[in-house]
């Protein structure tokens, strides 16, 4: 019963703050990013779609909604305080959310070859879990600095590691090589952060931290007295850069 009483008050946990931001940018005709907040379960999601039609759209609007069913606030309050438990609910929600998107896909022609990168973050006491495909990234920016805390799953960020230099003119820097939409070939990385109190999160869509450098962004999250400033400021930065791409910025002040 105690063990029940402390999932339900969440004792001992982090104070949040919260707040996001998505925005088309200045060349693109219509927002194929998405996001949602759900403060009351600490569960925030970020998606960028791609494909042609509407299909982009309709991809990272599936994979949010579908990540949002799953984590009900019976699910979030069944898997508190057990890591494990959490890790395999991440993982398997974004198995499932990768078939309805596949589904949809083949049900309508127009929708063909549609897909989104994805990512979400669960924050249970004071840690934060972190499941994603693709080149949306998280931060972590604590009194010892920023931290990229994801891999990009792109051609790119794979040619960079062999020691190729990131903006290589051999591939574009927007083809991913894992997404929701396409058979996983390899499973969504997934990672687990400790929290400490003033520490901040941040989720967002590559139209952000391709146009703004992360130094820049550390800069515009430490001066900002809000989540909802710094996502303001983040998205005009971007913007200002040219805003050559969607743009989706969640932010978590711990």
């Amino acid at each position: 019963m105690w063990n029940f009483i402390k999932k339900l008050f969440g004792r001992g946990q982090i104070g949040i703050s919260c707040f996001g931001r998505t925005d088309t940018g200045l060349v693109r005709k219509k927002n194929e990013d998405n996001f949602c907040i759900l403060a009351k379960r600490k569960f925030f999601v970020v998606a960028d779609g791609m494909g042609g039609h509407k299909g982009g759209e309709v991809a990272s609007r599936l994979a949010v909604e579908s990540l949002v069913e799953i984590f009900s606030p019976e699910t979030v309050l069944a898997i508190s305080g057990n890591p494990e438990e959490i890790r395999h609910t991440m993982l398997n929600s974004f198995r499932r959310c990768n078939k309805t998107v596949m589904d949809q896909a083949e049900a309508d022609e127009k929708l063909k070859g549609m897909g989104s990168t994805l990512i979400a973050c669960l924050i249970d006491s004071n840690t934060a879990y972190v499941c994603h495909v693709g080149d949306v990234r998280c931060y972590l920016l604590s009194s010892a600095g920023m931290t990229r805390i994801t891999k990009d799953h792109s051609v790119v960020a794979e040619q960079a590691e062999t020691g190729a230099p990131e903006n290589s003119p051999r591939v574009s820097r927007s083809v991913v090589t894992r997404a929701i939409g396409f058979p996983f070939v390899q499973e969504p990385d997934f990672n687990i952060i400790p929290l400490q109190r003033d520490d901040k999160i941040l989720l967002c869509s590559d139209g952000l931290w391709s146009m703004v450098s992360d130094e820049d962004i550390e800069e515009i999250i430490r001066q900002a007295e809000t989540a909802e400033d710094a996502c303001d400021v983040l998205v005009s930065r971007a913007n200002q850069a040219g805003g050559k791409d969607n743009i989706t910025a969640v932010i978590v002040f711990c």
